[in-house]
């Protein structure tokens, strides 16, 4: 007899591409648009997720009918219509029974509901399982602890477990992610066809950039000197290097951490050749760099403005573009971007010698808070 579960079923589902499979597949659960009812199935390079609320998913920012299809695909049923965060919630509150030790609504309310993925590395909320009773029941209880997060590691389907923390306010903005299952937090993975490396202990990396990241990667940049003044682990810098195809990248950064998983990222993607780290700070460094480049990156919020004038001097003397983020008021885009080319105009014209600035396109990368966008401008000076 044919179980139910192997019936095909037409499902409206979002095909991705297997690069970003496991990112998208996490934005679809923060937006409730995931259908977990239904098998994600394999089409080759493409997987098709299902999804509910089509008209919701091309609402969001960093959907866009150029880079995503949504059609009709024939899927499977699964077995349990229990999605990851209820398995944790049916399986702690099982194992509590089998212990006949009573655990409350609020202990389970504070269970991991999302998490960032980072293949076999989860990343979760900074508040799960940390509430004043959940410290108390674990409190001196080493095996208790380690059982909790091997039950929740199952459901998630992951070796490792890290929580996340706020970013540290040092020059560096260090992580202080903290690893509660395994003890390494290095994790090497592969975004839109660039393959990345960094250790989630020590730096942090920027999963909600990943259109812009793309939307860079895709730039033809074939025989352009680039500067990436706010390198990081390349973001940027490797996507221009691998996809853009850019001769040479100058990435500017002053984090150690930082400067080890970008030159390791190089390393795996094969363009260490096409690559000059410039150590130390970009105020200082980006003066060495005066009058090589065709194209700079200034990938840092909220404000990018302190490298503007360095980053002109940086351009040839045929002039070049500059991708320019910053975080700005929804309200206030249009005249920010005016105001912004007339203070790159003033410098660039009247001080340096190039004849125009101009304004290519404004980018919404995604809502950073309430009411304020993080957004790139692309600016030509020539």
């Amino acid at each position: 007899m044919t179980e139910d579960t192997n019936l095909q079923n037409d499902v409206f589902s979002i095909l991705v591409d297997k690069t970003i499979a496991s990112l998208i597949h996490q934005r679809l659960i923060e937006e409730n648009l995931l259908d977990y009812r239904f098998k994600i199935k394999d089409i080759g390079k493409q997987v098709a997720i299902p999804i509910v609320n089509l008209e919701y998913l091309k609402q969001l920012d960093w959907f866009d009918d150029d880079s995503f299809i949504t059609k009709i695909v024939k899927l499977e049923m699964k077995n349990s219509n229990q999605i990851p965060a209820e398995k944790i919630v049916s399986q702690i509150s099982e194992f509590f029974i089998q212990k006949s030790t009573p655990i409350s609504e609020e202990m389970l309310d504070n269970l991991p509901k999302k998490w960032e993925m980072f293949n076999d590395l989860a990343i979760i909320p900074n508040d799960s399982v940390n509430s004043l009773e959940w410290r108390r029941v674990l409190a001196n209880d080493e095996s208790l602890t380690k059982k909790i997060w091997e039950i929740i590691a199952e459901c998630i389907n992951v070796s490792r477990i890290a929580r996340q923390a706020e970013i540290a306010v040092d020059k560096i903005r260090s992580s202080q992610v903290k690893m509660i299952k395994g003890n390494s937090g290095e994790v090497e993975f592969v975004d839109n066809g660039v393959k990345f490396w960094l250790d989630v202990t020590k730096v942090m990396f920027s999963s909600g950039n990943v259109t812009e990241r793309h939307r860079i990667g895709e730039i033809n940049m074939d025989g352009e000197i680039v500067i990436d003044a706010f390198a990081g682990i390349g973001y940027y810098t490797l996507p221009m290097l691998v996809r853009s195809n850019a001769k040479h990248v100058y990435a500017c950064e002053m984090n150690p951490n930082s400067i080890m998983a970008l030159r390791h990222g190089a390393e795996l993607n094969q363009v260490l050749d096409r690559l000059t780290i410039v150590e130390g700070d970009n105020q200082e460094t980006l003066q060495s760099l005066t009058g090589i480049a065709d194209r700079l990156h200034l990938g840092i919020l909220p404000s990018s403005q302190s490298t503007w004038k360095l980053a002109i001097n940086c351009l040839k003397s045929t002039g070049g573009i500059i991708h320019i983020h910053m975080n700005v008021k929804e309200s206030e885009i249009e005249d920010f971007s005016d105001q912004c080319i007339a203070e790159l105009n003033k410098y660039a014209v009247n001080q340096c010698g190039f004849e125009n600035v101009s304004l290519q396109h404004v980018e919404k990368v995604k809502w950073y808070a309430p009411h304020i966008r993080h957004i790139v401008l692309d600016v030509a000076i020539r």
